[in-house]
């Protein structure tokens, strides 16, 4: 079980190897604002336990693992965020808070639940696919549904949603 903060790093490292390619111990800590020492022990120990691939002074990448954990992290966050937005009209920004505290707490069968809710009641998309967070196949077809959310948003004036 990773805590919350090993979660931001993945997530971190996640978001800078899609946008620039890659990621060093001196983005993160300028993101994190954290510490160069502070990153290398966090970045040590996500190494030591298979989330990622890192030299001293390299760029550092996520493994398989790191990278499903990571979109998991994001989806989830998206999940809720959606919901507490879109459904409960719940300001942006408070939401986004929000979404950030409950992703920390809430479980996989609870999460399955809010999203298969949350997207039948907004006539997203179906998600009687059997839809898992673990299940990466089913995460996929959750992004087909980010332009009909983006759609959504735009009508009633607010900005798209999605780290991803």
């Amino acid at each position: 079980m990773l805590t919350k903060t090993q979660e931001e790093y993945l997530k971190t490292i996640y978001i800078l190897q899609n946008e620039e390619k890659k990621a060093r111990v001196t983005d993160i800590a300028k993101i994190l604002n954290k510490t160069k020492p502070t990153v290398n022990y966090a970045i040590t120990n996500l190494k030591e336990a298979g989330f990622i691939n890192y030299e001293i002074y390299g760029s550092i990448s996520l493994t398989e693992t790191g990278k499903k954990h990571a979109k998991k992290i994001l989806e989830a966050y998206d999940i809720v965020y959606l919901f507490l937005n879109s459904i409960l009209e719940i300001e942006p920004n408070e939401a986004k808070i929000e979404a950030e505290k409950i992703k920390a707490t809430i479980s996989d069968e609870t999460l399955n639940k809010l999203a298969k809710y949350t997207h039948k009641t907004l006539g997203l998309y179906s998600l009687e696919c059997g839809y898992d967070i673990n299940n990466e196949k089913c995460m996929s077809c959750m992004r087909r549904t980010r332009n009909k959310k983006i759609e959504f948003e735009k009508k009633r004036g607010q900005t798209p949603f999605s780290s991803l």
